[in-house]
């Protein structure tokens, strides 16, 4: 009927940003990886879909320390102006993942080559993440435990922070550092993805042969 009015209610989330830590780029600076888990929306859970995303330089700012119950976090700012890395492209199970678009702002490095599952061991292992002005540091952590992908696809395996600069620093594992790579016997194994919110010492990591696999 002409006296009828139809609405319709929408509720639309356009944007969002934050502070995760790139965990690989390949070799010819073409593609990367970053986080090791998806960004999803904080009401529905679901995986949030990529229109347009960019991977851009930042700086940590300062540092929410974790403790048993309540996790910490990187406080950081993009740069001004915005230095662009990349354009991101999918947003998966395993992290994001895109395109180098700026190659000459990431700094010469020697390729680290890739551990199969079956060559991450427990035992002595690090991270390298970036808690203050200083840049990426290498932080001592120990493999505790092998889970596999026989869980959740991102938590394949338990890491424990053992190094003291970084414990006193942050408590452990916080929120800004997902996506920091683990390196075993000069390879890389994974990425930081998850922490225990009581024990913050203690989180999840993923294997880098999972993020490699949604590598386009």
């Amino acid at each position: 009927p002409d006296n009828i009015n139809y609405f319709i209610g929408l509720w639309v989330r356009d944007s969002t940003a934050g502070l995760g830590t790139l965990t690989f780029y390949t070799s010819d600076k073409a593609s990367f990886a970053a986080l090791g888990h998806s960004i999803t929306d904080v009401d529905t859970n679901e995986i949030m879909s990529v229109g347009k995303g960019e991977l851009v330089k930042s700086s940590v700012v300062s540092v929410k320390k974790g403790v048993p119950g309540s996790p910490g976090e990187l406080r950081g700012v993009f740069s001004v102006p915005e230095v662009e890395i990349g354009i991101i492209n999918e947003n998966k199970d395993y992290g994001l993942f895109g395109k180098v678009t700026n190659p000459s702002v990431i700094p010469p490095a020697e390729p680290l080559p890739a551990a199969a599952n079956e060559e991450i061991k427990p035992g002595p292992a690090e991270i390298i993440c970036t808690v203050d002005e200083s840049g990426p540091q290498k932080f001592a952590v120990n493999i505790i435990k092998i889970i596999g992908n026989k869980k959740d696809k991102f938590k394949n395996m338990i890491i424990e922070v053992t190094d003291n600069r970084l414990i006193e620093k942050t408590g452990g594992i916080v929120q800004g550092m997902s996506g920091s790579p683990i390196i075993q016997n000069g390879k890389i194994t994974g990425a930081v993805t998850h922490v225990f919110i009581n024990d913050p010492k203690k989180g999840y990591g993923i294997f880098i042969e999972n993020m490699l696999q949604e590598l386009t």
